[in-house]
Parts: structure tokens; sequence; C-alpha cells
């Protein structure tokens, strides 16, 4: 049982042409995350709630539309026969869906997270939010890769959009929890950024989701020797 791809090269051609499809509309919403940054660099509250709350949204949308576009609506287009024409295997295909959607993801992502940072550090806005921001963006990140990874492994359209609000719905929840936990509340509106044992730990475990998330999708398209 192989899980790594067979041709890096054709693993790299199928990235790049799920980018070019994309980038376009990738751009726009980049555009209205740098608008949403913007907000939040107002400093009033009403301008940083509304750009916080814009970022979270554009977050969710650029990921979902990303896993729909180049999961769900390929399958509808019945694109199969034609890759199965390819000189690929499903390694590599799997390869090339899971690291062109991170590509697409990263780029937003990263730009919204040194984005917030350097907002942070450079205003007088409490340093002591660093880590909140750490936990939460990574819990998006998680987030996200669950949702790809059911994606890429289950057929089923239903079932894909199920998990994919079942994992949204978790986001309030979340954001309530850890505005909550000790190690972060009693630092928010401080200066000291201070990387506790609860948050460390809240960041293995988002880390650890992600890796698992991974490995039993790659497990299970290890297992397939043709694309049927």
């Amino acid at each position: 049982m192989n899980w790594l791809a067979s041709d890096a090269g054709m693993v790299g051609k199928l990235i790049i042409k799920d980018w070019q499809v994309y980038q376009k509309q990738l751009a726009a919403y980049v555009a209205a995350m740098l608008l949403a940054l913007g907000l939040v660099g107002m400093g009033t509250p009403l301008m940083a709630s509304a750009g916080a709350l814009l970022l979270l949204v554009l977050l969710l949308v650029v990921g979902s539309y990303a896993i729909q576009s180049s999961t769900t609506t390929e399958r509808k287009q019945q694109t199969a026969p034609f890759i199965m024409s390819l000189p690929v295997t499903p390694m590599d295909v799997y390869w090339g869906k899971l690291l062109a959607n991170l590509v697409i993801y990263l780029v937003p992502f990263l730009l919204v997270v040194a984005g917030l940072l350097a907002l942070i550090l450079t205003t007088p806005r409490p340093d002591g939010t660093v880590p909140w921001v750490a936990v939460v963006a990574l819990f998006m990140l998680a987030n996200f890769c669950v949702s790809l990874c059911v994606a890429i492994a289950v057929d089923s359209e239903g079932w894909n959009i199920f998990a994919m609000l079942a994992l949204m719905t978790l986001i309030g929840p979340f954001l309530y929890w850890v505005s909550r936990l000790d190690g972060i509340v009693q630092y928010l509106k401080t200066d000291d950024i201070v990387w506790s044992a609860p948050v460390l730990g809240v960041l293995a475990a988002e880390v650890a989701v992600i890796a698992i998330a991974i490995l039993v999708t790659s497990w299970i398209h290890a297992r397939k020797a043709s694309f049927l």
C-alpha cells in the first residue's frame, strides 16, 4: 500500500491547474479581506467588530467555495473518465487535490493572520490577544482541513454538506469557550503575550486534528487500486 504520489511532476501540474482555475475568484476574496483588515485597523469598536466578523465569514466562504468547486462540482461534471485517461494514479490525484486546496486556502488565511498580528503588535491594542488569535486561526485551519478531507474521501454530496455545516456550527461555541479559557482570558486586556499550558494544549490538539484527518484520508486513498 503506497501512500505517496508516483509522479511529483504530475501532482505539481494538477496543483497549478486548480490554482489557475480559482485565482481570479481568490483575488476577489483577498481584496475583500484587505478591506476587512482596514475596518479592523480603524480602531473604533464598531468598525473593528464588523471587520473581524467579515474576516471570519470570508475565511469560511473561501474555504467552502474551494472545496465545493474542486470536488463536488467536478464529480457532477463527471471528470473521472478524463482523469483516468491521464498517466496518474489515485494517489497522484489525491495529493494534487489536497495540496491544491491547501495552497488556495493558505494564501488568504496567512494574509488574515499576518494582518491581524501586525495590527495587534503595531497599535495600542493589547498584545495579550496574540495567543487568542493563534488558537482561533488554527481552529479555522483545522475546520477547513477536516471539511476538505471529508469532501475528498466521501462521494456523497449530502454528507459533505452536512459535515461542512456541522463543523461551521462549532465555531461559535469554540469562540465562546476559548475566550473564557484559563490562560487566555486573564491576559486579553494586557500587553503580556503568555503561551500558557492551556493555550499550548489547544494548539497541539488542533495540529493533531489536522494530522489525523490527512492521515485517515491518505490511508483510504492508499487502499484504492483504481479510480473506481
